[in-house]
């Protein structure tokens, strides 16, 4: 049997009585709710979270499904349990797993053998309470290997022509997302490599286990956010490696979480990473890129058609229009068009005339028609988004 180590007792059932008689604000509003839990240890398995309940009033069909997650066993962070719940509960994001409570558990002591986990459960543990999740990532990674469990939506990792599937390409924004919010609290995660702090909870990844104040950090601020994003660059090398070794628009993807600028807004760095090419759907790419035409021409046309610089593989993009698909030339030769040159922003033009014309030559659909552009002009796109934030670096180039 599990007991607490602290449990409630009548003095603490005093003080918020005394706490709650003692309030004459007009505007304090002051309240208290006790909960008890139970949740069981499998000691054979070797698990470092366990499922119970929660309960705050008395019920026969049961409490409410947690998981209890022994932070002794966890390494990686030198916090208290009560500094990691009150971290974790400062950021609220769907992405990022809240606790209800933190405890002291142990095992009573019992005179027959037991295990090394049981003795270590004699001694004791520090548990957070946070919803009940289905696996740690590690747990989820392993079982997909040894095909205990089949997950296609969260497994299929490339649809279509080379596209990351929707799974991921939510999953991966919304952590970005989740970090950058993180951030923006004034905190820090500081373990995002490997795998040991997300966890899947039904159709979602999570991560947990906040791991401090930024201001703690003073000039390295900016920094140490930097690193929480390539902690999480180097879980997803793992989690986006298919049985194929060639996927350059991941590679592309992957070597832009280098900040080359450190003078780089943290703002602009996050949109840089969420608004990727490789985190859009074929059509959203198309459209971004044609978008760009638009709003930032003037801007960047004379960085793409600087000679010797990072667009110079697109000078003479149009030579070799007798291997294009028929459509595309047709769309070339279009006689009310202005004529094309060989300089890399007329290839962005191009590209812009194909999106808002290419109904009018021919019957494929859009996700088919930014395949062939993509295919044809490899590296194009990214490119033309790296531009677009003023950050290019030769990590980032095909």
């Amino acid at each position: 049997m599990e007991v607490d180590h602290d449990p409630i007792d009548d003095g603490y059932i005093d003080y918020i009585r005394t706490q709650w008689r003692k309030n004459n604000s007009k505007c304090t509003v002051m309240g208290s709710r006790i909960s008890f839990y139970n949740f069981v240890i499998d000691y054979a398995s070797g698990k470092q979270h366990y499922d119970g309940e929660l309960f705050f009033k008395e019920n026969k069909q049961g409490g409410i499904p947690v998981t209890f997650m022994n932070m002794d066993a966890k390494g990686g962070t030198k916090l208290s349990v009560e500094e990691i719940f009150r971290l974790d509960g400062k950021v609220s994001n769907k992405r990022i797993l809240r606790p209800f409570k933190y405890t002291f558990c142990k095992q009573k002591s019992f005179n027959d053998e037991c295990s090394e986990a049981e003795r270590d459960m004699m001694k004791g543990c520090w548990t957070l309470c946070y919803d009940k999740l289905d696996y740690t990532l590690d747990e989820w990674v392993l079982k997909l290997q040894n095909h205990e469990i089949r997950d296609p939506g969260k497994f299929k990792l490339i649809v279509g022509s080379n596209c990351l599937s929707d799974f991921w390409r939510c999953t991966i924004r919304e952590l970005i997302e989740a970090i950058a919010q993180i951030h923006d609290c004034g905190l820090f995660h500081g373990s995002l490599a490997g795998y040991n702090n997300y966890v899947v909870v039904g159709d979602q990844l999570k991560l947990f286990n906040i791991g401090g104040c930024l201001e703690s950090l003073h000039d390295q601020q900016h920094s140490r956010k930097i690193q929480d994003f390539q902690e999480f660059r180097d879980t997803l090398k793992m989690l986006l490696a298919p049985s194929r070794k060639q996927w350059p628009e991941r590679d592309r993807f992957l070597n832009c979480f280098e900040d080359a600028n450190l003078n780089f807004c943290c703002k602009d760095y996050v949109k840089k990473l969420k608004h990727h090419p490789f985190l859009l759907t074929p059509r959203e790419r198309i459209i971004y890129v044609t978008s760009i035409y638009h709003n930032k021409i003037s801007i960047i046309n004379k960085e793409m058609n600087l000679k010797g610089g990072i667009f110079q593989a697109f000078y003479g993009w149009n030579k070799d229009r007798d291997l294009w698909d028929k459509f595309l030339c047709d769309i070339y030769e279009y006689r009310e068009s202005k004529s094309y040159d060989h300089r890399p922003s007329e290839l962005l033009r191009f590209m812009r005339n194909t999106y808002e014309h290419y109904r009018n030559y021919t019957k494929k659909k859009i996700e088919d028609v930014e395949a062939i552009l993509r295919k044809r002009w490899d590296g194009f796109f990214e490119l033309v988004h790296l531009i677009k934030f003023g950050e290019v670096n030769e990590a980032c180039c095909p």
